[in-house]
């Protein structure tokens, strides 16, 4: 289980995080129009769910639990 936690720790959570710093960038751009800027703004909000989720999986998974949402093959 550690492959696993490592990818999601390692791979998973820092895609996401890129995700929402580029949501956040598009969000703040005055140049995009309002449901432009909106819509990245909570794709960001989302994505920095999602990497916050990924690493508490990890965490789990070093722990010896499989969380609920986790099918391993």
């Amino acid at each position: 289980m550690n492959a696993e936690a490592d990818y999601f720790e390692n791979v998973a959570a820092p895609r996401s995080d890129a995700a929402a710093a580029d949501g956040e960038r598009v969000a703040a751009d005055p140049t995009r129009s309002e449901y432009s800027r909106a819509c990245a703004a909570r794709a960001a909000e989302i994505a920095r769910g999602n990497a916050a989720e990924y690493r508490s999986i990890a965490e789990s998974l070093r722990d010896g639990e499989i969380p609920d949402c986790l099918v391993l093959d």
